[in-house]
């Protein structure tokens, strides 16, 4: 194991408890959030017990390998459909909290917490921390995945748990009833931390600017992440060698291709997203000499209105003289998605996390932005002026910047890259000394 993990044999366990992170949804997204979080709470005690309270059909453990270790997550699922037992179902769960808060014998209290092993686990945690999959704290994705997302953080809050609100985007609010819950969760919240500078803002205008010394700012833990390249990478239609000529990496979006969940232009784009991948893939192939790599950042079956893979094959299908053009034709976990990315030389990304692999490995990267959690996060390393904001910008503006944006650095030598590396070292070490200070009390004072 790593060095930096290790700790003394007395540590105490500590029991930590996350929210709104998995490893197993499909969104390599959210599984860099999680194993990243891993990797830090691991650094900060070694011996933590990690459990993720997650909707999830399966209970069974979820497994982590971070310097060669596997970790074991424990996993305390609830549910959603009504087909499913009683006890494990979303509903009855806020039911028995609601019930247990309002009741005022102590040991009744206690018994019906301890009759349901979600309250039970959450209630005896050290600590609870809820990162909302990092950019779901919002109603842009509608109020029915804000509710339901929100129910587990307002039953932590009525077992009376001090939770931490771990890095990620906050906002927007445009219905009166999510800001009205986004509140009651920050107001319940012992720490806010925000991985953009737009949030905090956000976050001091729900609090009416009162508390605003529990809101910290934190970069996005998935820089942290550690990339694999996989032994054997499978590529449609035949196998390219790297580093034989540039490879451009383009993620396309496959909620953003379908029009978003409602398919009707759901984040408000100027430009059509489909037309616009397309244009950009013959642009690419007419005015540079690169190969482009079509990078799935988001798995699914297939038909799946968020599949990546799914949209990748779609446009591969409709674009003529595509010898140059390779997909990724098998899953990959995300240490091993963002392995794959830094053998591109230039990175084009229409899913956040997908750019922060990129980026967090020195390469130059354009982001295509659905929402402002993308320009918090490239802010937060100085790069915002690498952002095509698609709701904005029609397709013949945006494919004329990320054309000249790459003509700028398809000759950057070695030396810039390992000065880019260098600075992102610095905020990889900047977001470990902000969880140690903000988890000091937490896991230190206890000892």
């Amino acid at each position: 194991m790593n060095a930096s993990l290790k700790k003394s044999t007395d540590e105490k366990v500590y029991k930590v408890c996350l929210l709104g992170c998995s490893l197993d949804t499909g969104n390599r997204g959210v599984s860099a959030l999680t194993a990243s979080l891993v990797k830090i709470i691991k650094i900060m005690n070694n011996k933590s017990e990690i459990y993720l309270l997650i909707g999830n059909r399966s209970s069974s453990p979820q497994k982590l390998s971070i310097s060669g270790a596997t970790m074991i997550l424990n996993v305390v699922n609830y549910r959603l459909s009504f087909r499913s037992p009683i006890k494990v179902h979303l509903f009855y769960i806020f039911f028995l909290a609601c019930i247990s808060k309002l009741t005022p014998i102590r040991a009744i209290r206690r018994r019906i917490i301890k009759s349901n092993k979600w309250l039970e686990t959450a209630f005896t945690a050290d600590l609870v921390g809820d990162i909302r999959g990092g950019d779901s704290f919002s109603d842009i994705y509608g109020f029915g995945r804000f509710f339901i997302g929100s129910l587990p953080r307002i039953i932590a809050i009525l077992l009376k748990k001090e939770i931490i609100l771990l890095p990620q985007t906050y906002g927007p609010y445009k219905n009166i009833i999510t800001r009205f819950i986004a509140k009651y969760i920050m107001k319940n919240s012992k720490i806010i931390m925000s991985r953009d500078v737009q949030s905090i803002e956000i976050v001091k205008q729900i609090l009416h600017k009162r508390n605003t010394e529990k809101i910290v700012f934190c970069p996005d833990v998935a820089f942290v992440l550690d990339p694999i390249v996989p032994d054997n990478i499978e590529l449609y239609p035949n196998k390219y060698e790297f580093n034989e000529i540039p490879m451009i990496g383009l993620n396309i979006n496959g909620l953003m291709y379908n029009g978003g969940y409602s398919k009707k232009n759901m984040f408000g784009l100027k430009l059509c997203y489909k037309e616009f991948i397309q244009e950009l893939l013959l642009t690419l192939l007419r005015k540079t000499e690169a190969c482009i790599l079509l990078v799935p950042h988001t798995f699914g079956e297939r038909g799946n209105i968020n599949s990546d893979p799914d949209a990748c094959r779609e446009i591969y299908s409709s674009i003529n003289g595509k010898d140059r053009i390779f997909i990724i034709n098998r899953e990959y976990d995300q240490n091993e998605i963002k392995g794959i990315i830094s053998l591109c030389d230039f990175f084009i990304g229409s899913r956040m996390h997908s750019c922060i692999a990129a980026l967090s490995q020195g390469i130059p990267t354009v982001g295509i932005a659905y929402s402002n959690k993308f320009f918090g996060v490239f802010n937060s390393i100085a790069l915002e002026n690498l952002i095509i904001d698609a709701r904005l910008m029609d397709s013949k503006e945006s494919i004329k910047k990320i054309v000249d944006f790459y003509n700028e650095h398809k000759n950057d030598s070695p030396g810039v890259r390992e000065s880019n590396i260098m600075k992102i070292n610095i905020l990889k070490n900047k977001i470990i000394e902000i969880f140690r200070t903000v988890m000091k009390y937490e896991m230190n004072s206890k000892e």
